[in-house]
């Protein structure tokens, strides 16, 4: 189980995000609210990622980062910077940079989601097992969905005639919503073109949505799901995903491995 330390001075946002990051499975976390604590709890316990704010008073986030960065024992260790507006970031050098800067008030799903991409890395060598291990993964079957704006992909419910079905809207260039329905509740992965743009489940949004979607599909032994074809999405829907299918796929058969299946905490977002 990999540990996180948070630091905010902001003691709501920083139990916000700690309850954000326990209900979608991250157990192993520590909160400081400034960075004198922070460099106290980097003596005793090691974490394998770092979530700072910016706007730490006593010692901010870009010098706590390049102090982590020039710490020989924090080697490896992952640092993701939380910018917000009017936060000045000086141009570090770069063997001092985070691992990652989100700027911006943004939701509490977007931050977790960026903690598990940055924890499981970008090796896309490893995505086509991820189809595999989906499809080695016991599910029951159930009534196939009826078919929406033009025949759906088949609807049965094994988790890889689902990921059968997502290969068939990509490869298609397909545009639309592929609805999931479970007993435990609702989700939508929205395609353009073929690419996933954008998932939402029970509260959550964006990558996370998606691999949280799929392992509670793995949960249960019920649910059913349909393709809803558009002509092209709305102007302003959202677009929170920008990674392929492979690459999501590989995420939610990690999480199914772990047997997490991330409940959310952050507000609702408007659907597409």
């Amino acid at each position: 189980m990999p540990r996180l330390l948070l630091i905010d001075p902001d003691r709501d946002g920083l139990d916000a995000l700690h309850a954000a990051l326990r209900r979608a499975g991250f157990d192993d976390v520590a909160t400081v609210t400034s960075g004198a604590f922070a460099l106290t709890t980097l003596e005793r316990n090691r974490p394998d990622v770092i979530v700072s704010r910016a706007g730490v008073p006593d010692i901010d986030g870009y010098e706590l980062c390049a102090i982590v960065r020039n710490d020989p024992s924090m080697t490896g260790v992952l640092f993701l910077l939380l910018e917000g507006p009017g936060d000045h970031a000086p141009e570090p050098r770069h063997e001092d940079k985070p691992d990652q800067v989100l700027a911006g008030d943004l939701p509490l799903a977007t931050i977790v989601s960026a903690i598990a991409v940055l924890l499981q890395g970008d090796n896309a060598t490893e995505a086509d097992e991820a189809q595999v291990e989906l499809a080695q993964s016991p599910t029951a079957e159930v009534a196939p969905a009826a078919p929406a704006e033009e025949p759906a992909p088949p609807g049965a419910f094994e988790l890889m005639k689902l990921a059968e079905a997502m290969q068939e809207i990509v490869v298609g260039q397909k545009t639309g919503h592929l609805v999931l329905t479970l007993r435990s509740g609702r989700g939508v992965i929205v395609f353009e073109r073929g690419k996933v743009v954008h998932a939402e489940f029970f509260g959550l949004i964006g990558e996370t949505a998606f691999a949280a979607l799929l392992v509670a599909a793995h949960g249960e032994a019920q649910g059913t799901f349909a393709f809803e074809a558009l002509t092209a999405l709305p102007a302003n829907a959202m677009r929170t995903i920008n990674r392929d299918l492979k690459q999501l796929l590989m995420s939610a058969a990690i999480g199914i491995d772990e047997g997490r299946t991330g409940a959310a905490v952050a507000p609702s977002r408007r659907r597409v």
